[in-house]
């Protein structure tokens, strides 16, 4: 998982279970974001994503980097925070039990979505009355945040997790482009 200011970037390692080298020298804002060496053949297979998908019942090891400044990757529901510090991958494992369906099913996370959804939808009679757009119904979902003050966007600093069976973590994988494929494209 890599962290700059404002947003949150991860790659998945390929078939070959390796996680390509990065470096921020080789940061291409166009064609390669998250400074992966695209001279090391471990690379070429790696999976960019814009979220993350974890599997229920399966260890799942992350590996942090910051390009800027120091970020702290903060999953809430799952009781997890580490540092994300410029020239240091830091990392940490946690094993997942519970899928985000399972989460949404949850009586305490529904009763809490209903509450907030009675909130948004007073808010956006309010917002109707100055001709603004209505606020979307929230649904929950398991977040990974920066949990440092890191500049005037620091609240913006998401990325959305998906905890899933095994079958549809694995099929959703098999989905994404590597590395390859994505520098084809451009």
């Amino acid at each position: 998982v890599y962290a700059k200011q404002f947003a949150w970037q991860a790659r998945y390692a390929g078939a070959d279970n390796t996680l390509g080298l990065g470096n921020v020298n080789f940061i291409d804002e166009t064609n390669n974001p998250i400074g992966v060496d695209l001279s090391d053949p471990a690379s070429l297979d790696d999976k960019p994503v814009t979220e993350l998908h974890l599997p229920k019942g399966k260890k799942v090891l992350f590996k942090f980097r910051s390009q800027d400044v120091l970020h702290s990757a903060y999953m809430p529901h799952f009781r997890a925070q580490m540092n994300c510090v410029p020239g240091m991958i830091t990392q940490f494992a946690f094993t997942p039990t519970i899928t985000t369906e399972e989460m949404r099913q949850d009586e305490a996370v529904v009763d809490k979505v209903r509450r907030i959804n009675e909130i948004r939808r007073e808010n956006s009679k309010e917002l109707a009355k100055k001709g603004e757009a209505p606020l979307e119904p929230y649904e929950f979902d398991y977040l990974l945040l920066c949990n440092k003050i890191c500049g005037i966007n620091h609240y913006n600093m998401q990325m959305k997790i998906i905890v899933e069976s095994q079958e549809d973590y694995e099929a959703w994988l098999a989905e994404q482009p590597n590395m390859a494929e994505v520098l084809k494209e451009q």
